[in-house]
């Protein structure tokens, strides 16, 4: 289980529960949220479950949680990042958010991952952290670039692929001063 909870000025960064269900199925039932994040939407609440199984077994991903109501508006993890040989990279990381749309535009997700790189650099001793948005995503190209990511490559999905077809995904980098 994931042990740090991360207090920021209007959210609370912790585990994920399982008393989290209905508001985690207001994240990942929405289409567009999800093509946006690269998944596939959770079409009731079974497969929402499912999808939140996997974050409750994570020892990577937070529930960012706003303070306030105590109301689970997201998700933000470091998943493991791999070399060019397939291993995982010891002080490299990926970052990956949602956010449920009745929460865009407030700098929600911009305050929660300026809270996980700071674990990243302090707790963690990361280096170089990972992510990557679809072409489209222009809201996660802002809150990348407002993080101190910089961009590095451009990757188009060829139309028979299994994860992602025929979509153009931009990839950014943040590396630790």
């Amino acid at each position: 289980m994931l042990e740090p909870v991360i207090q920021t000025s209007r959210l609370t960064l912790r585990a994920f529960l399982e008393s989290d269900l209905e508001d985690y199925y207001e994240i990942v039932n929405n289409p567009e949220a999800a093509r946006k994040a690269g998944f596939h939407y959770a079409r009731d609440l079974q497969e929402a479950r499912y999808l939140l199984m996997q974050s409750l077994r994570s020892q990577s991903v937070f529930a960012v949680v706003e303070t306030r109501t105590q109301k689970v508006i997201g998700s933000i993890g470091l998943y493991d990042h791999l070399t060019e040989a397939g291993d995982v990279a010891e002080t490299e990381r990926e970052l990956g958010y949602m956010l449920n749309a009745a929460f865009w535009n407030r700098g929600y997700m911009t305050e929660a991952g300026q809270a996980v790189l700071t674990y990243a650099k302090q707790t963690l001793q990361l280096t170089t952290v990972w992510a990557s948005f679809l072409e489209d995503n222009f809201a996660s190209k802002h809150v990348l670039t407002k993080l101190g990511f910089t961009y590095v490559d451009t990757y188009h999905h060829p139309p028979m692929a299994i994860y992602l077809p025929n979509v153009t995904e931009l990839f950014y980098k943040w590396e630790a001063n």
